[in-house]
């Protein structure tokens, strides 16, 4: 799959917002049961909050960010 993660989304590189969001439509349409999905890598924390209000948004404790080198990489449960 070079430089894709087993979700598709780049761990390369970071990811962009449009990509976030395009993979959160595709794949919340599909999801049965809640889970964890890492949603890669963002150099913009805004960038983690607008994916994470995207439709459908996150609830409580249903986003966790971890922050290394200027870089924060995101699990959203959904």
């Amino acid at each position: 799959m070079g430089g894709q993660g087993r979700e598709g989304l780049p761990v390369d590189r970071p990811v962009t917002l449009e990509e976030a969001v395009e993979f959160k439509k595709r794949e919340a349409s599909g999801i049965e049961a809640k889970a964890w999905h890492f949603y890669g890598s963002y150099a913009d924390a805004y960038d983690c909050a607008k994916v994470a209000n995207f439709s459908p948004p996150q609830g409580a404790g249903e986003v966790m960010v971890s922050a290394n080198s200027g870089m924060f990489f995101v699990w959203l449960y959904f």
